[in-house]
């Protein structure tokens, strides 16, 4: 069989001229260890997601000692919403911020998440590989696909983590991180504080609030059977949304965290084109018409940029030139949904029509950052990528595959068949309504 040709990348990815960030996590979060006790002298406010108290570093017996915490710790912050996806399971996705502040490189050991506060059991354990496959350092090109463990002095690496849960009453409600890490050894080069700091440190931080609002329900974006869900939120997160992390706005910003790109298959070969894979026509989704998810308001239009050949990715001079032709729709109560790399000269409304669920907005193309036709879709608080991402689920679809690992063949939903108000997962084939002509 042919492998099946998954986009090289998407909306944002190669968009800026500075670098981006990557991560992987792996895995469904389980009930583990026995509750695990802070340093002494250390304890911790979730709500606000810093560490707090004496600051006494572990092994310190004379508690009067005061020792430096090299580690800052802290979330990309906004709410936390659980999601259910395709496969049954209760998604929740975030990144972690780590600044070095010591004077000698940091090397990430282990990462544990714990649940309610740095007294609650130990949920989920990530090693110094896994750790490692999750991480990249903020400004370093070389990690945007991940596998930095180590945090050079003064730099800043972001983990991003996805853990699943197997409903929404088991998702905690708060959590916590014991980071692990130990230093090189000092150097006259470092300074003269350079040994006052610790060989190595258990830090908490990154306390994470879960819930609020729940995910947005919308309708499909596309219509008819076969679409593949790519560079979605999966087991392993490692993709080209979740390493989307970037400095926009003033912060940084998980871009593209609920981001899909969806390309349409044909699942007898599997492969996304029929023909001269060369020309955008033999893309089974070039031209498909793209429906408003639910009744709003148009903001902003782009339909002139042209589509470029499969394959060829397209020099950018601004960051929104990734999108290509694109329309923003203001579904109200401060979320938009993006709509990227559409045809050129489809788009059938402009800014200030209002549309109702199911009209067709234009057709699905190849312009902008874009590796061949494929809709790049998501929901976020703002017209712009400095606004937060918006968790989303459709409320109707059939779940009718999924792509193997290897790319070379479909095999089984884990739960075939009708879902409702679900996220579909990354890798998954899902069957959307046909569209009523």
């Amino acid at each position: 069989m042919r492998r099946l040709r998954l986009p090289l990348a998407s909306a944002m990815v190669v968009a800026l001229a500075i670098p981006l960030l990557a991560g992987c996590t792996q895995g469904q979060a389980t009930s583990g260890a026995a509750a695990t006790n802070p340093p002494p002298g250390q304890t911790s406010d979730p709500a606000a997601g810093r560490a707090t108290g004496t600051g006494i570093m572990p092994g310190y017996e004379d508690e009067s000692v005061l020792a430096f915490t090299p580690l800052v710790i802290d979330t990309i912050g906004h709410e936390v919403v659980p999601v259910e996806g395709s496969d049954g399971l209760d998604w929740i996705a975030y990144e972690l911020t780590v600044l070095n502040t010591s004077p000698r490189a940091a090397t990430l050991t282990q990462l544990e998440t714990l649940e309610g506060d740095e007294h609650g059991a130990v949920i989920e354990k990530r090693d110094q590989a896994r750790l490692a496959a999750n991480t990249m350092i903020v400004g370093d090109s070389t990690t945007i696909m991940g596998g930095s463990s180590v945090i050079p002095t003064g730099r800043t690496a972001v983990i991003v983590l996805r853990d699943t849960y197997p409903s929404t009453d088991e998702v905690p409600k708060r959590i916590v991180h014991r980071l692990t890490a130990t230093f090189a050894p000092a150097t006259p080069e470092d300074g003269r504080l350079a040994p006052v700091y610790p060989d190595e440190v258990a830090q908490f931080g990154g306390a994470v609030v879960t819930g609020g609002r729940p995910p947005l329900v919308i309708g499909p974006p596309l219509a008819g059977a076969n679409w593949v869900a790519t560079n979605g939120i999966e087991t392993e997160a490692l993709n080209m949304h979740s390493n989307v992390v970037i400095p926009v706005g003033g912060r940084l910003n998980a871009a593209e965290e609920y981001g899909i790109d969806f390309l349409r298959i044909d699942p007898s070969i599997p492969a996304t084109h029929v023909g001269d894979p060369s020309e955008n026509a033999s893309y089974l989704a070039f031209g498909e018409p793209l429906l408003a998810v639910a009744d709003a308001k148009v903001l902003s239009v782009v339909s002139d940029r042209p589509d470029i050949a499969p394959g060829e990715l397209p020099q950018l001079d601004s960051v929104d030139q990734a999108t290509g032709n694109a329309v923003v729709l203001d579904l109200g109560d401060g979320v938009f949904a993006l709509y990227a790399h559409m045809e050129q000269g489809s788009a059938t409304v402009e800014p200030g029509d209002d549309v109702r669920r199911g009209d067709i907005i234009g057709r699905l193309g190849n312009s902008g950052n874009t590796s061949q036709a494929h809709l790049h879709f998501q929901l976020q608080r703002g017209p712009l990528m400095t606004a937060d991402n918006v968790p989303w689920v459709v409320d109707r679809f059939v779940a009718s595959g999924m792509i193997s690992p290897d790319g070379e063949r479909i095999v089984d939903a884990p739960r075939p068949g009708e879902r409702v108000d679900e996220f579909p997962i990354g890798r998954s084939i899902s069957d959307f309504a046909e569209l009523e002509r």
